[in-house]
């Protein structure tokens, strides 16, 4: 009965059994429509965006840091070279030992995911590096 009390007091009895829904202003504009799901073939697109781009991703970060590969190092020619440069008096001592200091810190600085071979096993298709 309490309900019904209130009730009467805040609407008007003829209102009692209906439901009440706020009325626009006339000077407002229209209710924005509710926003509709993507479709199926936009979400296929979707996923298949994403795990392109996470496999090109892995592909790639796997071949910069961790799959091995062959590089040639040409020990052999070099300290030939620098043999004959130090015999003909081109060279000093100390910068025969620099050059040797160049060369083992060209090696060294080759990454953990590289191979180093001799230059002289190597006939081709193989990254070179020279000191």
């Amino acid at each position: 009965m309490s309900e019904e009390i209130s009730m009467e007091t805040s609407e008007p009895l003829e209102n009692k059994d209906a439901v009440s829904v706020p009325k626009e202003h006339p000077n407002t504009y229209p209710k924005e429509q509710p926003k509709r799901q993507p479709g199926t073939l936009v979400l296929i697109g979707a996923c298949l965006v994403v795990s392109l781009g996470a496999s090109l991703a892995t592909v790639a970060g796997y071949d910069r840091w961790y799959a091995q590969k062959i590089v040639a190092v040409d020990i052999k020619g070099y300290i030939a070279q620098q043999r004959d440069n130090y015999l003909a008096g081109k060279l000093s001592d100390d910068e025969l030992r620099k050059s040797f200091d160049r060369l083992e810190a060209a090696i060294t600085a080759i990454p953990r995911n590289r191979v180093i071979i001799m230059g002289d096993a190597v006939v081709r298709n193989a990254e070179t590096v020279r000191p």
